[in-house]
C-alpha cells in the first residue's frame, strides 16, 4: 500500500474528482478525512471508505481553522492535503457579475490558500508532507465565457509554484494536477457527439475521476519524494496538443 497509515485531507471529496481521490487514497491505506460543505454527504462517504469526515466552507477562514483544529486533535498529524474544491460560473469579462467573480475567487483560490497555510504549518512541525492542488486546463489556456473560473485556475497554478518554493525547506512537497475533460460514462457518451472536443484529445476519450486519482496517489506517495513544484497535466494529451497546434 503506497499510503499506508498516512493521514490525508481531501477537500471537496464527496463527488467527482475529489471522491475518486478519497477512494483511491483509502484503497492505498490512508486514513482519509472526507470534506464537504454538507455534513451528511461527508459522513456517508466517510462510512463507505472507513474514514473521518468534516463539514466546512473553505471560503470561511474560521471554519477552516476549526477543521484543522479537529484534525490536530483527532489525528495528531496531517501527511497529505489535496485541494479539490471547485466552483464555476459562465460569463466573459464583460458579463460576469462582481458577486460571481468574488465567490469563485474566494472558493477556488482563497480556499486553497487557507488550507495550504494551515496544512503547511502542521507539516512544518512534522518536517514533511505532500500538498496537491487540483487545477484545470483553462488555467493555462483560457476559453471564451469562463473568465472567473479560468483566472482562478491560473492563479491556483501560480499558488502551487509559490507554495512549493516557500515550503521546500521544510520537506513539504507541493504539486498540481491539471485535469482534462472528466466525466461519467454518461458524460463520455454525450461527449462522443461533440467531435471537435474529441478531436482535441489525442487519446480520444474523456477522463474519469480514477485517472486523476491515480496521479494523485503517486504525487502523495514516497514514490514521488524528489518531485515538487510540478504541475502535471492528466488530460489525454489535450493541453500539449492544443499548445503545439497554436504554434502552427
Amino acid at each position: 500500500m503506497l499510503l499506508k497509515d498516512k493521514v490525508a485531507l481531501v477537500t471537496g471529496s464527496t463527488h467527482n474528482i475529489g471522491l475518486g481521490i478519497a477512494r483511491a487514497f483509502a484503497r492505498e491505506g490512508a486514513k482519509v478525512i472526507v470534506h464537504s460543505r454538507h455534513g451528511e454527504d461527508a459522513k456517508q462517504i466517510a462510512g463507505e471508505i472507513r474514514g473521518d469526515h468534516f463539514a466546512a466552507d473553505v471560503a470561511d477562514s474560521e471554519q477552516v481553522a476549526v477543521m484543522f483544529d479537529h484534525i490536530r486533535r483527532q489525528h495528531l498529524r496531517l501527511d497529505i492535503l489535496v485541494n479539490s474544491v471547485a466552483h464555476s460560473t459562465k460569463g466573459g469579462v464583460l458579463d460576469v457579475s462582481l458577486d460571481d467573480w468574488n465567490r469563485i475567487m474566494t472558493i477556488n483560490l482563497t480556499g486553497y490558500f487557507l488550507c495550504i497555510q494551515h496544512a503547511g504549518r502542521m507539516m512544518r512541525e512534522q518536517r514533511g508532507g505532500a500538498i496537491i492542488n487540483i487545477s484545470a486546463g483553462s488555467g493555462e489556456r483560457s476559453s471564451p465565457g469562463g473568465a472567473a473560473y479560468s483566472v482562478s485556475k491560473g492563479a491556483i497554478n501560480s499558488l502551487t509554484r509559490q507554495a512549493a518554493a516557500d515550503l521546500a525547506p521544510y520537506n513539504i512537497r507541493v504539486n498540481g494536477i491539471i485535469s482534462g475533460l472528466v466525466g461519467t460514462p454518461i458524460g463520455q457518451k454525450e461527449m462522443g457527439n461533440r467531435k471537435l472536443e474529441y478531436d482535441m484529445i489525442p487519446l480520444r476519450r474523456i477522463g474519469q475521476p480514477e485517472d486523476i486519482a491515480e496521479a494523485a496517489v503517486f504525487l502523495a506517495s514516497d514514490k514521488s519524494s524528489y518531485i515538487t513544484n510540478t504541475i502535471l497535466p492528466v488530460d489525454g494529451g489535450r493541453l500539449n496538443a492544443m499548445s503545439s497546434g497554436s504554434r502552427g
